[in-house]
């Protein structure tokens, strides 16, 4: 990563990570047959752009908040699911 004078928080970091730019340069740069690795001297030459300190909060806390109603949402439509299979289970018995 490049050198910055900003320092990076974890919650933005961990959002770059999982974002599609991010999975874009693993794609493009991992290597290997079978078992694909990316080498640690690409990582540690990537160019990043890093915004200011609080806009990292900011936008770390907005994609976590996000995150979170996923997550809410997913367990609901789990039940869901689990519901309607029980519903169909007693129906055609």
């Amino acid at each position: 990563m490049e050198k910055t004078s900003n320092p990076i928080t974890n919650k933005w970091l961990l959002q770059y990570l999982k974002s599609p730019s991010f999975n874009r340069f693993i794609q493009k740069e991992n290597a290997g047959g079978t078992q694909k690795f990316i080498a640690l001297g690409l990582i540690r030459d990537m160019k990043l752009r890093v915004p200011e300190f609080d806009e990292q909060q900011k936008i770390g806390a907005f994609f976590k908040k996000i995150d979170e109603t996923i997550t809410l949402h997913q367990r609901k439509l789990d039940l869901l699911k689990e519901q309607k299979k029980g519903f169909l289970q007693k129906m055609f018995v």
